[in-house]
């Protein structure tokens, strides 16, 4: 029998729809991506949680909007059975005290553990989101890492076949890559583009400076395509371009694919490119631009190439999923392979040598992003699948 809670208050009024919980691997990255929908869901009555690893500042933030956070272990990036199972008997554990209505899981291990433990914990109504699958897909030569895959697959399986379950993707190919591998049935998914973007919050800056700004705007790894970003602005340096080439973003550590700092402070010192860390004022920084570049090897729907095209700027990335789905190629942004440096610098050195083509691109770019990918999107068909998985 599920526990009687007593009614929640909170700013908004009273809690009078139950309890949701947001369970992600970053309280960061929930207050970046996901903080508009939980204060949207409190004022129309939810009662609010977070569960996330232990981040202090994020905590302060988070409590501060009147939502409860409940600390996690902090989430490894790779699978670990030991350390997973733990950290799917600590969800289970704060799923029974908080007797959550619904729980919103997100990303690959709150989706992948989070979904057993609903079901172990008898949690009313479950909605998991996938923002990538690169840990779902095998790979060439992937030896050992077979038995992983398969082990992953062996858990979806028992957490998706929840009764009231619903799956958002972020773009059509990561969808058909779970339908291919029968995860999920057509039944259970929804299709919700990205977490949105303030309009009001982001808008088109005309270009600051004379000198043409490209900028990598990302969290500092391989696979955001950092090293193709550095290596395409010596060809271009080499060539006479002139033109500053930016870094802006924090270093991953912990993250397999992360770039150690002295990686990055020599390729400062060689005077190729600038790298400014960490900044959250990504409107500021994004009125910096001319151009934004993301090579990135692969995406769920990233946010920065949303923003980016909300202040009107024009995008050069790699032709993958997800980032197809804000870049239409030759209209809003040019698209190139994936790892092809030569061609990244033939897109960027278009780009840098048309102000003009550089301006409708970026006005097409913010038309895409108020039909598309507006805030108000995201929150209210993410409400609407709270209210039918609870109705």
């Amino acid at each position: 029998m599920k526990r009687q809670q007593p009614k929640q208050f909170s700013l908004f009024g009273k809690a009078d729809k139950g309890a949701l919980l947001f369970v992600a691997d970053s309280a960061q990255l929930f207050l970046s991506h996901r903080l508009p929908i939980a204060l949207t869901a409190l004022k129309s009555g939810y009662d609010v949680h977070v569960a996330a690893p232990y981040h202090y500042q994020s905590e302060q933030f988070i409590e501060s909007y009147a939502i409860t956070f409940h600390p996690l272990p902090p989430i490894p990036e790779k699978i670990s059975f030991f350390s997973d199972f733990k950290a799917l008997f600590h969800l289970r554990r704060i799923f029974r005290e908080i007797n959550p209505d619904l729980v919103h899981l997100i990303a690959l291990k709150p989706t992948l553990y989070g979904s057993i433990a609903a079901r172990m914990a008898k949690v009313r109504a479950v909605v998991a989101t996938i923002t990538s699958t690169r840990k779902v897909q095998p790979e060439p030569h992937q030896g050992t890492a077979g038995l992983r895959l398969r082990f992953i697959r062996f858990l979806y399986g028992i957490g998706f076949s929840h009764p009231n379950l619903r799956v958002t993707f972020q773009n059509v190919a990561d969808r058909d890559v779970f339908l291919n591998m029968g995860l999920v049935s057509r039944r259970q998914i929804t299709l919700i583009r990205g977490t949105g973007v303030n309009m009001q919050q982001y808008h088109p800056f005309p270009e600051l400076s004379s000198l043409p700004v490209v900028m990598l705007a990302s969290r500092m790894r391989w696979d955001k395509g950092v090293n193709e970003f550095v290596q395409a602005a010596k060809l271009l340096s080499h060539a006479g371009i002139q033109a500053r080439f930016v870094l802006a973003g924090g270093i991953d550590p912990g993250h397999p694919d992360a770039i150690a700092e002295e990686q990055l402070e020599n390729w400062k010192k060689e005077g190729v490119i600038e790298w400014w860390g960490e900044n959250s004022d990504m409107p500021l920084v994004l009125a910096q631009a001319h151009i934004v570049c993301l090579p990135s090897y692969r995406e769920g729907l990233p946010k920065v190439l949303i923003e980016a095209a909300a202040c009107g700027k024009p995008i050069v990335t790699t032709d993958v999923a997800g980032s197809r789905e804000v870049v239409t190629d030759g209209e809003n942004g040019l698209l190139v392979p994936v790892r092809d440096i030569e061609n990244l610098a033939v897109a960027l050195n278009l780009l840098l040598g048309n102000p003009d083509l550089r301006l409708a691109m970026g006005q097409r770019g913010r038309n895409k992003v108020v039909t598309e990918f507006s805030i108000g999107h995201v929150v209210e068909k993410t409400l609407g699948m709270y209210d039918a998985l609870l109705g």
